[in-house]
């Protein structure tokens, strides 16, 4: 686990030795990624540098970038690859000899043997990028659900890359503009979705993908990623599993799937939210450990905001080396930093929390194991069954559910589309929000609704297989653009490797194959969401763990928006700068503002998501300094401690 960066640099415009200089600066900016060594190298046409967190083979000959015997290919890779001794097994009855124990030079090899069907035989999380020497290609690639990032650019005629888009930003003369259709889809989702940043320019190479540049690919002629996996369709034949077949054959996987995931030369632990998915790794896990598992909670002491109680039953129950962390307001005052680490406008509040945690986790372990992607895998968000709820209510099967959509009441965008009828569901500013309140910047892109962001297989759904679709776009859009980024910026930020047994491709890919009223069927006389985990797991989770209601790891954001922040959120969202973007009239600001702290409208997730927009654009388009705004947001002067840095107000 790790950070890279590189540049492909074919017409020489910068020196060898400028070039190394860059690459120094580049990865200086990932350093929490990866504290425990750092490497660059170059040979004019094409240089890397890494961050290395060291997980397996703690030796110094595992080092990046590394580099095949004969010195024909070198690697740059973030990650871990769980099947990587089978695959070393199957390199080495081809011929290949090793010198290390790491998984990184599996990937050299299995690179040198496989081409482009490497990614598809890997098993785990990984970015990566190599370069043939002889061929003079550059190669990356990422992991099939986007657990670890990998962004690029074309700066002139360099191509530039790396696992954060900081890096990208620190290449002598790479221009910052906004890409204001991002900041559009930003505004809706409450994060930047797609291959497209809030960078105009910089793109996300697509989980499941990868990229080739052969010398014939230049600005004017980019490559296309390729796509290598797709999540497994659904399977009519397994509708006639028994849910006692199911569930035993899910408990079969998710356990190897846990297995692959202990391989670890650091010490381990695991995230305890209280939830149904933490809490079942922590009990499937305790099987496979000798000690005591390490396991790590956090909670707010506010009504509604925590379920440390929950994560201690289980502690309790497989005794457990159990810590319990207690967040309160000042929390807020690491706003900027987290506005520093995500490099990106970002707005999911948790990402505070689970910073925090991690770099309280990073005091005992060095990996951690979670719970994501559980929800997704297993149809678990409430949201899907209010959406299908919504499909059945349109009309009977047999007539189009198109044609049966009554068209909105003002006709602004004619007759909606499912995907439409799906993002009030997801949406943070909705499309009457932004016909009230869009400014000049914005104006056009009301004519291009966010909702076409969404997959366009949402107009398959029907009143059978709605969840099941709802959550397959979620795969695609919500898991690792908001989510996974989330898991991997706060894990990363403390330099702990997070792990995600649920998000294991071919578990996932199972469990997709299964019919949807296999994943999700009544209870008590009501449907269950993520009804065949829960249904596993009961005889190792309690009643009470499994079957409660949804709680979600949430922060008091409206709160600190009415009192603690209430001055610094104010001044910012009326200031000069804020107004000159002309994202929004300031009227409209001005009124969510008055509603929200009046206590007369709830606008907290609005205007945390415009806190998060204008911090982000004085962190990065203001200014070239490097690191967090240097303020205490909690503070009654913290307005004036921005002005200070030098940004109009």
């Amino acid at each position: 686990m790790c950070g890279l960066v590189g540049v492909l640099n074919r017409n020489g415009s910068v020196e060898k030795g400028r070039m190394e200089a860059a690459l120094r600066t580049m990865s200086d900016q990932i350093v929490h990624r990866g504290p425990d060594g750092s490497g660059t190298w170059t040979d004019g046409t094409v240089g890397f540098a890494h961050r290395r967190l060291a997980i397996i083979d703690l030796n110094e000959r595992s080092d990046q970038p590394m580099h095949t015997a004969d010195g024909k290919l070198t690697i740059v890779y973030n990650g871990e690859t769980y099947n990587f001794m089978d695959l070393r097994a199957e390199l080495e009855a081809l011929g290949h000899r090793f010198q290390t124990e790491s998984d990184t030079e599996v990937l050299l090899y299995g690179y040198r043997q496989w081409g482009d069907d490497l990614p598809s035989k890997m098993r785990g999380m990984f970015a990566f990028a190599i370069w043939d020497h002889d061929k003079q290609e550059l190669f990356l690639a990422r992991d099939r659900f986007g657990k670890k990032p990998l962004v690029y650019a074309w700066c002139g005629d360099a191509l530039l890359f790396g696992s954060e888009v900081k890096s990208l930003l620190e290449w002598p003369g790479f221009e910052r503009r906004t890409d204001l259709r991002v900041i559009h889809d930003y505004l809706s989702f409450g994060y930047t979705p797609g291959i497209d940043t809030a960078f105009l320019g910089v793109k996300r190479l697509p989980p499941a993908h990868h990229l080739r540049v052969t010398p014939r690919h230049g600005p004017g002629n980019p490559p296309s990623p390729q796509r290598y996996w797709r999540l497994a369709e659904v399977d009519p034949a397994k509708g006639e599993m028994t849910r006692d077949q199911a569930a035993g054959e899910f408990l079969e996987r998710f356990d190897e799937a846990l297995r692959m995931r202990l391989i670890s030369d650091v010490p381990l632990g695991a995230f305890l939210s209280g939830g149904v998915d933490s809490s079942a790794v922590v009990a499937r896990m305790s099987a496979f450990v000798r000690e005591p598992i390490k396991t790590f909670s956090v909670g707010f002491d506010v009504a509604g905001f925590d379920e440390t109680a929950w994560a201690r039953e289980v502690a309790e129950r497989y005794e457990t080396e159990h810590h319990s962390f207690k967040m309160d307001y000042g929390l807020i005052d690491t706003l900027p930093e987290i506005i520093w680490h995500y490099g990106e406008p970002f707005s999911d509040s948790s990402a505070l929390v689970s910073t925090a945690l991690s770099h309280k986790i990073r005091q005992h372990v060095t990996v951690a194991l979670t719970g994501d992607g559980g929800d997704e895998i297993f149809l678990g968000y409430s949201r899907y069954d209010r959406f299908q709820t919504m499909i059945a209510g349109l009309g009977d099967r047999g007539e189009s559910l198109r044609q049966k959509i009554v068209i909105d009441p003002e006709g602004t965008f004619g007759r909606p589309t499912i995907r439409d009828r799906y993002i009030p569901f997801i949406d943070k500013f909705r499309d009457r929000h932004k016909q009230w309140g869009y400014g000049p910047a914005l104006i056009d892109y009301l004519l291009a609704p966010s909702s076409d962001r969404l997959p366009a297989y949402f107009e398959l759904a029907d009143d059978h297989n709605a969840i099941d679709i709802a959550a397959r776009a979620e795969v695609d859009t919500y898991l690792p653009d908001d989510l996974l980024i989330k898991a991997d910026i706060a894990t990363m930020a403390a330099s702990v490797e997070g792990r995600s047994p649920f998000l294991d491709h071919e578990l996932a890919d199972w469990a997709a194959s299964l019919p949807q009223h296999l994943r999700v069927f009544e209870r008590n006389g009501r449907l269950e969401m993520k009804a065949l985990l829960k249904y596993a797991m009961e005889p190792q989770l309690s009643e009470d763990v499994l079957y409660r209601d949804k709680q979600g790891f949430a922060v008091p954001v409206q709160h600190w928006l009415r009192y603690e922040i209430r001055d610094l959120v104010g001044d910012l969202l009326t200031s000069k700068a804020f107004r000159e973007r002309g994202y929004l009239r300031p009227e409209f600001t001005n009124w969510m503002l008055d509603q929200h702290f009046k206590g007369h409208e709830d606008h907290g997730t609005r205007l945390w998501n415009l806190l998060c927009l204008e911090l982000w654009h004085r962190t990065f388009t203001d200014r070239r300094e490097s690191g967090p705004l240097d303020i205490d947001v909690g503070a009654p002067d913290a307005f004036e401690q921005v002005k200070a840095e030098g940004v109009a107000a």
